[in-house]
């Protein structure tokens, strides 16, 4: 643990800190993700230090002042997105429909706590010429993982789960059986022109490690690109190759639900989220509509 952590846990009650390490032991139990154990741990950790009371003393007027303070638009320094106050309400949800469940409270809480609407997200996948750019730029690291995103549609997090037996060479075909979000397996196929540099990265155990020989988790992966292409001067993330993925497929196959299969998720609404229709194809296919307007006559001169 290093000194920051230490510092950090220490201004949590202990008695918050032990019903939050207990909470964990149950996930565990459950099987949930490392990830998933983390980020929980993180979100009730915040809960914890800004809440004002303990955990288990906190009423609905408490959680109600504190989704108050954490979704304030004037926050300083940095204000939290309306993707990010959804995120902990729902980790708080979750921990106090447990503490209620197995007896802790008498009561829910949060049972009333809202989880923000969070606005229909706009399709933005990286631009070809500057995915093109950040190819001939990358490290053999970096070009695999912009690949995996780009022309698999893997997820930060799934690509730093892939193991070597995640890998399914059967020569001229290689599948990938992906660990999607939510635990949710599904095999995607790799290009052809992948084969090659796939294969240099397979091995026993993890495929991908940090500079220090360390498997890589989800946030190393998702931050160490979104560094290098702040290094090249470009705003984007790994996530604009998975929504370059989403709209590219779609184009070739015009199918939305062959397109949900391979980016796993589970209703082709979130699909259709990732794919940037084609603003040519619109104004194409509107002309088409267009001609089934009747013409009107010749008018009669007045």
């Amino acid at each position: 643990m290093s000194a920051e952590q230490a510092n950090r846990q220490c201004d949590i009650r202990p008695m918050d800190d032990s019903v939050i390490e207990e909470h964990l032991r149950y996930l565990r139990r459950l099987g949930a993700r490392n990830d998933t154990i983390r980020h929980r741990r993180d979100c009730l950790r915040r809960l914890a230090r800004n809440l004002g009371v303990p955990l288990l003393e906190a009423t609905a007027h408490d959680l109600d002042r504190w989704q108050d303070k954490i979704a304030d638009a004037s926050r300083r320094p940095k204000p939290l997105t309306k993707s990010a106050v959804a995120t902990y309400t729902s980790h708080t949800r979750a921990f106090y429909k447990w503490a209620h469940h197995v007896g802790r409270l008498e009561a829910n809480p949060a049972l009333d706590l809202d989880i923000p609407k969070i606005p229909t997200r706009v399709p933005h996948p990286i631009p070809e010429n500057d995915l093109k750019l950040a190819l001939r730029c990358a490290t053999a690291l970096i070009l695999i993982w912009l690949c995996l995103a780009g022309w698999c549609g893997l997820r930060g997090g799934e690509i730093s789960r892939l193991t070597g037996e995640s890998v399914i060479d059967e020569g001229d075909v290689i599948l990938l059986r992906i660990d999607g979000k939510g635990g949710k397996e599904r095999i995607v196929p790799v290009p052809k022109v992948m084969h090659e540099m796939l294969r240099s990265w397979v091995k026993r155990g993890p495929l991908f490690h940090t500079s220090t020989g360390l498997p890589v988790n989800p946030d190393y992966v998702s931050r160490t690109v979104s560094q290098f292409f702040a290094a090249l001067g470009m705003p984007y993330t790994l996530h604009w190759l998975r929504h370059r993925f989403g709209t590219q497929h779609y184009k070739l196959v015009k199918d939305i639900r062959a397109t949900q299969e391979l980016m796993g998720h589970s209703s082709p609404a979130t699909t259709a989220m990732y794919v940037q229709l084609s603003q040519d194809r619109a104004a194409r296919s509107m002309d088409k509509l267009g001609k089934t307007l009747p013409q009107p006559g010749r008018r009669r001169s007045a």
